[in-house]
């Protein structure tokens, strides 16, 4: 069953339709009819502006929270960076302060480093104790005890800064 229907359409659109008919050999009428045709079942089908709009919304919601997360993470990398130098810093410093000569043996008179006073705690030379160059010499009103206090908080200080480098570098 077929119906006409009348329809006024500016010069254009009726060139761009009998070029389409000629295209597909067909007559503008049967051309008009399969294009009407389609247009209506992409009309049907396609999603409301609204429901476009919305999405678009989200999308570039999810956009801004993906971009606030990578900028929390370049940050968190830039901390990350200047902890790991300041770590490689200091390690740099105390291998240098270690190799660095300190004393003499009380024995054998050669260099004494840092790393023999406070790693081996004996001459490399002779491996005589190096514990007493940790004492200072005694002095009128001058308590040992708590010069070894004292020694023993700035080891477990250190060991600290040391530790808590290693956490935060991981």
């Amino acid at each position: 069953m077929s119906a006409v229907v009348y329809v006024r359409v500016p010069d254009a659109l009726k060139q761009a339709l009998k070029a389409h008919a000629a295209a597909h050999a067909s007559t503008q009428t049967a051309a008009a009819a399969q294009l009407l045709g389609q247009g209506l079942q992409a009309s049907a089908k396609a999603q409301p502006l609204a429901e476009l709009e919305a999405q678009l919304a989200d999308c570039r919601s999810e956009h801004d929270r993906t971009r606030t997360r990578l900028e929390q993470a370049e940050l968190r990398l830039q901390a990350a960076r200047e902890r790991e130098q300041t770590t490689a810093h200091t390690h740099s410093a105390f291998a240098a302060r270690l190799r660095q000569p300190l004393a003499a043996c009380p024995r054998c008179r050669q260099p004494v480093t840092g790393a023999d006073l406070l790693l081996s705690g004996h001459c490399r030379n002779c491996t005589t104790s190096l514990s007493a160059l940790l004492l200072p010499t005694p002095r009128a009103g001058f308590a040992s005890n708590d010069y070894l206090t004292l020694l023993g908080a700035l080891g477990l200080l250190a060991g600290l800064a040391l530790a808590s480098a290693d956490s935060a570098a991981a």
